[in-house]
């Protein structure tokens, strides 16, 4: 490599981009991004700013093409909390091929071994304007990606770098995620048959999800497995002595490929329905509007997809297509008409952890599968 990914990783790891949704102490994505233009432009190449909410802004950085088409490079800058570590998260840490750190595969991997390829085809022409992008938010509502998929023109595809152990991904799964509500009257428990007692029929909500679940369990799909649902947040009543008049919970559905958000909901509410039924006296409802995020496919027979199979294959061994369960900015990019593709270095196992690494000869192999691409497409 003419310069190392590795220095610039480290030197991405010791900024606390934490995302601020998912902890209001987190550093956000500021001051990364403006490193990142200060590193594009004593490269002289062109970095601007993208406006996506407040002081949470896009960095994009280019190359440009030989014709009108334009190709996304894209990795996020933010990372969840590291609250949980036992040493400095944001202290970069080698130890024999592991390079550990917050964001270290999770995906400053990607982004790092992204902007030294742009660098590197600086003077070397590529047919489609490359553009790298860092995106804000993605581990919690995927901002930066939606405002990504509304630049105009289009970017013709998109290679959305996350720790997939330089695997190619194609197809991943979505998520809704809303709230449910039962709600009774309050009593003292000294005489319970005078209130309606909420978590009761809440208990009946849960085990019908999970009947739901079984059998969402059963419908196989190619790549991404089956959908699923689970309860994963529960509340309710106000202190001991009273019957509680109101319970919550919080769904996560899983839809795969050619799955809707509103068919989810549909099914979920014709289970609440049963339960309402069965406790005339007690509401039980979905609280909306949902989160969602949009399942991932459609890229495989896309001239994309072939140059980075051939990338792959070529340098790493790897590019048998393959589809993940979990999320990525793939989904508001797809979304917006973007085919696209996730590939880059590190596992998804460590993602998240409080041990987090990624394999530095990985970062190697990353760096001629996405220049292949940028110059191949």
């Amino acid at each position: 490599m003419p310069e190392s990914a590795r220095s610039l990783l480290e030197r991405l790891i010791r900024f606390d981009s934490v995302n601020p949704s998912l902890d209001p102490n987190g550093g956000g994505e500021s001051a990364i991004g403006a490193y990142i233009v200060e590193f594009c432009r004593d490269r002289d190449i062109d970095c601007r700013l993208q406006d996506v909410a407040g002081e949470r802004r896009n960095v994009l950085a280019s190359i440009p093409g030989s014709s009108d088409e334009t190709l996304l490079f894209v990795a996020h800058l933010d990372t969840v909390p590291a609250s949980d570590w036992s040493r400095n998260p944001f202290e970069p840490v080698g130890d024999g091929d592991k390079l550990y750190g917050r964001g270290a595969c999770d995906t400053k991997a990607s982004l790092a071994v992204m902007l030294t390829a742009l660098a590197s085809i600086k003077r070397e022409r590529p047919r489609a304007t490359i553009v790298v992008a860092g995106s804000v938010d993605e581990e919690y509502r995927k901002i930066g990606a939606r405002a990504l998929g509304r630049i105009q023109p289009r970017f013709c595809g998109a290679v959305v770098g996350e720790p997939t152990e330089l695997e190619m991904v194609v197809a991943h799964k979505g998520s809704v995620r809303w709230q449910i509500e039962t709600t009774g009257r309050a009593a003292h428990t000294s005489m319970p048959e005078n209130g309606e007692n909420a978590i009761d029929a809440m208990a009946d909500v849960v085990l019908a999800l999970k009947r739901l679940n079984d059998d969402l369990r059963q419908r196989p799909t190619p790549l991404t497995g089956p959908p699923s649902l689970t309860v994963s947040l529960i509340e309710g009543g106000s202190d001991v002595c009273t019957v509680p008049a109101r319970c919550a919970i919080w769904v996560d559905r899983r839809l795969v490929p050619g799955e809707s958000s509103s068919v989810a909901l549909q099914e979920v509410n014709a289970v609440l329905d049963q339960v309402n039924a069965a406790h005339p006296s007690i509401r039980a409802r979905s609280v909306l509007p949902p989160r969602e995020d949009f399942p991932v496919s459609g890229a495989l027979s896309s001239r994309l997809a072939t140059v980075t199979q051939h990338a792959c294959e070529r340098f790493a061994g790897t590019g048998e297509p393959r589809g993940v369960p979990y999320g990525t900015d793939a989904s508001e990019l797809c979304a917006a008409g973007i085919p696209c593709v996730i590939v880059g270095p590190g596992s998804i196992e460590q993602a998240h952890t409080a041990e987090e690494f990624v394999e530095v000869a990985q970062l190697d192999k990353a760096f001629e599968i996405y220049r292949s691409i940028m110059l191949s497409y």
